[in-house]
């Protein structure tokens, strides 16, 4: 058995040094790809994480509890940010699809997006608080608007890129199962440092001092390290050697229409835009319940990594019950350990045990969502023979954006309603804070459900994906080849007239 050990181990060991330049046969990514696009995922989503201390929301401590934003004013702002959103999405989806560069589509954007994204969060934390509230607010929109643009394009181009690396399905989803497995760290890092370095700071979570040191730190570190992905990876699409992206906004509609892939994923992301809605508790319920800011640091690392089953589980139960069941049963099993917190609230152990139960039965959406928006892309340029992943993404986010315009009036609304107005000491008090923790988790739960019912119609199925690229990749050859023949053509028609 011991021999048996070092005989795999050393086969292990040997394929890493024979393919950490070059891919496998039959596959695309080699190991130091895939190892630069994890690790340098690492800095990317330590940025992006901190995007979440500064969100728009009233469970933000920077805004709601520092800043002292009343929920119903930050609702209102949100909803104007997102009108924004909406605004600049056709022009994000033309950028990237137009994008032709030495590296690619979506790389160049780790490069130009990441350093103002880092310095636009850092400043969020800098806007006067003895300012008069309605610059305040007005200060703190005009940096979000920034901020929304930069962030959204340096998340694109990461997640975008994963889905470019390799058209095997298969090799597709292990990539993203273990890239979010090792680049979860990052987030995970800052989610549980900050909380407890905060604490060493005035004020703590709720005060001004801990993001203003501890912003750019988190952002040195991240920016250094997303260089690796940029510098590391390659993209590949199956296209003709000649092809060259030009896409216009209203082209794109035309071309989706009959892409009811397209529209069942979209459909899927706006009727579970609340069923992370729970995940907004766990802050509060530190603070206001528990009254520590270490435990936020400690339950945030706990919680963290209630996600690694689902992420790394994801191949195997894509390949055994396929993407399709795996997201009913993730959503499922989510709305059912989310609704047992409406019966635990008062015993911590009980409470954030079933989090962390409903936080597991999740963690392998993001991985199967990506691996079939990928799919997307390919049925999209099989029917039609152009790729549209910039307008696919920012289109179906805009779908999104809209819905959640009115979504995120719902919960501020009942904050209010049940007491929550500028002074968020108030969720102290149990008879306030538990309808407040309660419409969250029916909200959820309602979400989960809802989201469930487009997945009952997609029928992509893993070996219809495989006969697409088949055929993708038999298209490219003979357009080459087309290609090739006519150069020939006019190469020897040159010949005969001199």
């Amino acid at each position: 058995m011991k021999k048996a050990k070092k005989i795999n181990l050393a086969k292990i060991i040997g394929d890493v040094k024979s393919h950490w330049k070059t891919p496998p046969e039959g596959k695309y990514i080699s190991y130091s790809e895939f190892v630069a696009y994890s690790g340098g995922g690492i800095g990317v989503n330590t940025i992006n994480s901190l995007f979440g201390y500064v969100g728009l929301t009233a469970n933000c401590l920077l805004l709601g509890s520092a800043y002292g934003i009343s929920p119903m004013d930050l609702a209102i702002m949100s909803f104007v940010m997102s009108i924004l959103n909406l605004v600049k999405t056709p022009f994000i989806s033309m950028l990237v699809d137009n994008t032709n560069t030495k590296w690619g589509k979506f790389r160049p954007y780790l490069l130009w997006t990441g350093t103002p994204t880092a310095v636009l969060l850092v400043l969020m934390a800098f806007v006067p608080n003895s300012a008069a509230y309605p610059l305040k607010c007005t200060l703190l929109c005009l940096i979000y608007a920034l901020l929304m643009i930069f962030q959204s394009l340096y998340a694109l181009a990461f997640t975008s890129l994963a889905q470019v690396l390799t058209p095997n399905g298969q090799e597709r989803t292990t990539l993203l199962s273990v890239s979010q497995f090792i680049y979860s760290l990052g987030p995970s890092l800052v989610n549980m440092l900050f909380p407890i370095f905060a604490g060493l700071f005035k004020g703590g979570m709720t005060g001004f001092t801990a993001y203003r040191v501890l912003f750019p730190i988190f952002s040195i570190f991240g920016i250094v390290l997303s260089l690796w992905t940029f510098k590391g990876t390659e993209e590949k699409i199956v296209v003709p050697r000649n092809y060259v992206a030009r896409v216009r906004f209203v082209d794109g509609i035309s071309e989706i229409k009959s892409n009811k892939y397209f529209w069942l994923m979209t459909l899927y992301n706006v009727l579970g835009g609340m069923k992370y809605g729970i995940g907004s508790i766990l802050a509060w319920y530190c603070i206001y319940v528990m009254d520590s800011d270490a435990m936020l640091g400690v339950m945030n690392t706990i919680i963290g990594t209630a996600s690694v089953p689902g992420m790394l589980l994801a191949p195997l139960l894509a390949k055994k019950l396929g993407k399709r069941m795996s997201l009913i049963w993730f959503n499922l099993l989510r709305a059912g350990f989310a609704a047992l917190m409406l019966v635990t609230a008062k015993n911590p152990v009980l409470f954030l045990g079933c989090l962390y139960l409903a936080t597991v039965s999740i963690g392998g959406d993001g991985v199967m969502v990506s691996s079939m928006t990928a799919d997307v892309f390919d049925y999209q340029q099989w029917k039609t023979g152009k790729r549209l992943e910039g307008f696919i993404t920012q289109f179906s986010g805009m779908l999104v954006t809209a819905a959640t315009m009115l979504f995120n009036l719902i919960l501020p609304w009942f904050y209010e309603h049940y007491g929550l107005q500028n002074d968020y000491t108030v969720l102290y008090n149990e008879a306030v804070r538990t309808p407040i923790f309660n419409v969250m988790i029916i909200t959820t739960v309602i979400s989960c459900i809802a989201a469930v019912i487009p997945i009952l119609f997609y029928d992509m199925t893993e070996k219809k994906q495989k006969q697409m690229i088949e055929e993708l990749k038999s298209r490219a050859a003979e357009e080459d080849q087309r290609a090739e023949a006519h150069a020939e053509i006019k190469e020897q028609q040159g010949g005969d007239q001199q």
